[in-house]
C-alpha cells in the first residue's frame, strides 16, 4: 500500500511539473513572436447565479519595444458581434487602463492598431457562476 501511494504522489508531481513547464514555454513563444507584453487582470469573473451580470474592474496593461498608436476594443460575440472602442493611446510604447466589466457573457478584449485596424493582441474574460440557473421556483407554504 505504501508503494502505490508513493507512485500516485510521484505521478501527480510529474504531471504538475510537465504542465507548468509547457505553459512557461507557451508564454515564451508568444512573447518572442509578437515582441509585446499584453495582460488583462482578472481573467475570470464569477457571479452567484447563471445568467446574471458579473461586475468587475478589469486592468489592462501592454508594452511594446516600438511606438505605435493602439486602441482597446471590447467585443461581445453572442450579441451580434457588438464591439465598443474603449480607449486609444496615440504613439506610445506602453499603456494601462481600468475598465468596468459588466456582462453575463464572455467578452473579448482586443488591442488594435489605430489606422489599419489590425489585431495586435487579444484575450477573453470568462464569466462563470456558482449556482446553475433553476427553472422551477420553490414555493414555501406554512399550511
Amino acid at each position: 500500500m505504501y508503494s502505490s501511494v508513493c507512485k500516485g504522489i510521484a505521478l501527480l508531481v510529474y504531471s504538475l511539473c510537465s504542465f507548468f513547464i509547457s505553459s512557461v514555454h507557451a508564454d515564451e513563444k508568444t512573447t518572442l513572436s509578437t515582441k509585446m507584453a499584453f495582460s488583462v487582470q482578472p481573467q475570470q469573473c464569477v457571479t452567484l447565479r447563471q445568467g446574471r451580470d458579473c461586475f468587475a474592474t478589469i486592468t489592462v496593461q501592454w508594452q511594446k519595444p516600438t511606438e505605435q498608436a493602439l486602441c482597446l476594443y471590447q467585443i461581445n460575440t453572442k450579441k451580434a458581434d457588438t464591439q465598443k472602442q474603449l480607449i486609444c493611446w496615440p504613439k506610445s510604447k506602453k499603456g494601462q487602463a481600468s475598465v468596468a466589466f459588466e456582462s453575463s457573457d464572455n467578452l473579448t478584449y482586443q488591442l488594435r492598431s489605430l489606422k489599419g485596424k489590425q489585431v495586435v493582441a487579444e484575450t477573453e474574460i470568462v464569466v462563470s457562476w456558482v449556482h446553475k440557473k433553476t427553472t422551477t421556483r420553490r414555493r414555501w407554504r406554512l399550511f
